[in-house]
Parts: C-alpha cells; sequence; structure tokens
C-alpha cells in the first residue's frame, strides 16, 4: 500500500486543408520574433511521424528535421531551436498529459501537432477534450504561441477513406478543434495519397510499413509545408489574446499532468534507475504478485505511464473499491523491444477525490517471461 500527496463522414472538395484565410492565429509571431528577436524555439508534439521512423537518418531526412532546415536555411542568422516531443505509438491523449513535461518545458514559439494518424481508435469524445487541452495548455503556457496541427497518413486506416471522396474521422475531430481556435492546419497525408492515387507513386515507395514514410515519402510531406511556410510568413501577428474562449468540453484535458513516481511512497515497491525507457526521471517497479498500491488523487480521469517490457505483468485496478479490472503492461512488441507506453483506466468520474488501488497479479501473458511492474508517472486530470 501507499500514500501519495493528493494532487490538486465528409465530402472533401479538396483534402488540402488550412484555416489560413479567417485565421487571426496564424504564424504571424513566429515569423516577426524571427526577423526582430533572430530566434526561434520550435516544437514537434506527435507520434512516430514525428519522431522519423522509416527516415533513413531521422534526424536529418525527417519531415521534423526537413522542416528545421527550412527555417535555418530561410533565416540563417537566428537561432532556431528544435523541441523533438514526439513518442512512438501515442495519441493526442497521452500528449495532453506529457504536454509540460516534454513540450513546454522547452518554451515553444511555434508547435506543430501530429496525432491523427495515432489517435485511430481511439473515441471521438476524448480526442475532442485531449487535443482542446493540448492547445490550451499550451496557450496558458504563452499566449503568444503559433500552433500548427499537421495530419499525416496511414495507408490502410486512412488511403481508403480518401479513395471513397471522404475525410478520416480523426482528421475531422481535430479540424473541429483547430476551427473554434482558429487554428491553421495543414494536410500533408493527402499528397501522398494523391500522388498514389494518380498513378505517379506507389504506397510501397512512400510508407514501406504501411505508415511510416521513406525519405521519399517525408520529402512529399516537406513539399506541401515548404510553400505552406513561405505563404504564412507573410501573417502579420496576430493581436494579443486577452483571454482563452471556453473549452470546447466541459472536462478538457486542460488539466492532464503527470504524477512522478517518486511521489509515491509504498512497500514492497523499489525506485530504480528508468534506464529501459528514459522517458521518466523516476520509477518504482516490483515483480511480487499480490504487492498493492493505494493512490489517492483528485480529478476526473486516471491512468499509468509505465514500461512495456518482455517480463511484464498484469495488475488488477479499481477506483473507490469499486469493481476490480484487469490492465496488462505487456503486449506483442514486447518480444521485441521495450518501451514507454500507457493506460488510461477511467477518463468519467465525477470531478472531485478518488482513490486508485493497484495489485499485482500472479496470471500474465503466456509470453511473457516475467511479473514485472515498472511505473514511471500516473496520468491525473
Amino acid at each position: 500500500m501507499a500514500m501519495l500527496r493528493s494532487i490538486s463522414v465528409l465530402l472533401i472538395a479538396a483534402v488540402h486543408v488550412s484555416f489560413a484565410a479567417t485565421a487571426p492565429n496564424g504564424l504571424g509571431r513566429s515569423f516577426q520574433k524571427l526577423r526582430k528577436a533572430g530566434a526561434l524555439n520550435i516544437g514537434y508534439f506527435g507520434g512516430s511521424i514525428t519522431a522519423g521512423a522509416g527516415a533513413s537518418k531521422s534526424a536529418e531526412t525527417s519531415y521534423r528535421a526537413l522542416t528545421t532546415r527550412w527555417f535555418r536555411e530561410q533565416y540563417p542568422k537566428a537561432k532556431i531551436t528544435e523541441i523533438n516531443a514526439a513518442i512512438g505509438g501515442t495519441g493526442s491523449d497521452l500528449g495532453a498529459f506529457r504536454c509540460q513535461k516534454d513540450l513546454l518545458s522547452g518554451k515553444p514559439d511555434l508547435v506543430f501537432v501530429e496525432f491523427a494518424v495515432n489517435d485511430g481508435g481511439a473515441p471521438e469524445s476524448r480526442v475532442i477534450r485531449s487535443m482542446d487541452g493540448i492547445v490550451r495548455q499550451i496557450w496558458r503556457a504563452n499566449p503568444e504561441t503559433d500552433i500548427v496541427f499537421l495530419y499525416t497518413i496511414h495507408h490502410s486506416a486512412m488511403g481508403e477513406v480518401y479513395d471513397r471522396g471522404q475525410l478520416p474521422f480523426t482528421i475531422q475531430w481535430h479540424n473541429k478543434v483547430a476551427a473554434a481556435y482558429r487554428i491553421p492546419t495543414l494536410n500533408i497525408g493527402e499528397g501522398i495519397w494523391r500522388l498514389v492515387h494518380d498513378g505517379k507513386q506507389t504506397w510501397e515507395a512512400m510508407l514501406p510499413d504501411n505508415v511510416h514514410p521513406s525519405d521519399a515519402g517525408y520529402e512529399v510531406y516537406m513539399q506541401q509545408l515548404r510553400p505552406f511556410l513561405a505563404a504564412h510568413s507573410k501573417d502579420k501577428p496576430a493581436k494579443a489574446r486577452k483571454a482563452l474562449p471556453k473549452p470546447l468540453t466541459a472536462d478538457s484535458f486542460e488539466t492532464a499532468r503527470l504524477v512522478d513516481a517518486q511521489d509515491v511512497v509504498a512497500a514492497g515497491w523499489t525506485r530504480d534507475d528508468p534506464a529501459q525507457a528514459k522517458r521518466f526521471p523516476h520509477t518504482i517497479s516490483t515483480a511480487a504478485p499480490g504487492t498493492e498500491l493505494m493512490v489517492p488523487f483528485k480529478g476526473n480521469a486516471v491512468g499509468l505511464y509505465w514500461i512495456i517490457a518482455p517480463d511484464s505483468g498484469d495488475v488488477e485496478w479499481s477506483i473507490d473499491s469499486g469493481a476490480p479490472k484487469r490492465a496488462s503492461s505487456w503486449d506483442k512488441y514486447a518480444l521485441k523491444y521495450s518501451r514507454t507506453n500507457y493506460v488510461i483506466f477511467t477518463d468519467n468520474l465525477a470531478q472531485g477525490e478518488h482513490t486508485l488501488t493497484l495489485r499485482v497479479l500472479t496470471e500474465k501473458n503466456a509470453e511473457s517471461t516475467g511479473t514485472w511492474i515498472r511505473i514511471g508517472a500516473l496520468l491525473v486530470n
């Protein structure tokens, strides 16, 4: 047991979408800072595509690297700082919880948000709450920050949708948030689909593994980003934002945060070095079935940010002494490598004081080699 400090389908006339024409929140502030201050911090917030998976050299040939290079080439005397806040296999829900730690700690002036592919499979309500929360966290930290929503593509999940003349649901949902806050958007994934649709390219050449671009695929993304950025370089800086409008939902992930595992004091849990994942300042771990963790928290959503490994096990969890449910920190990908991942147990609690109880189980996946549970942080909204 442990004690934790209580912690307060749409037809498309043109798939290439931007709200630039009606967006007072364009990119004028960023380009003004480049011209006047000679500096810009650029944040890249997304999944494995933003991280550069599939590129021969992610630091050189990914869309992220190519975008940073464009800014440096256009403004050779400016200090351009890149904030790589991308984690593969994660969506905007985890993004909302890690926004402060991974993105805003770098004090970005401009943020590219790319989660439409990884948000596939998530319910619309959670995606809207997450993207809404990300925008509001960014602007609460700095109202002058410019934001762009980028939409990439997953062949099997999105290609057929475009073939039917429709827009993928996740992009529709992201567009709702973009429209509400007048945020520019750019559908760079549609560029690859268009080339394949017109017979000028193949999916195999653009997305060898169905989702992660080759160097040629990343260059197609960049061929759309260059004119987009050049056009927005002429934006006038928007007027100072006096206040944020109301959130899109009453339970927006605006207050989503990570609670460091060091805040947990628990018998049977060991504090250790998170060398396996390198995403956490601390972790706590145990492999002893029956070990429990009781965590009081204040909010309406809770989950775990933990490590999936070949020897990971399962836990039983409950909220406020409710019926226990089971979650596993092992999956088929653990057979190849360990990685950071997450689980949101519930996001529909009544706002207020609650207690999360965890218990390590003896039962585990038959292919797992152990019952280890390694927790880096709690997710709380």
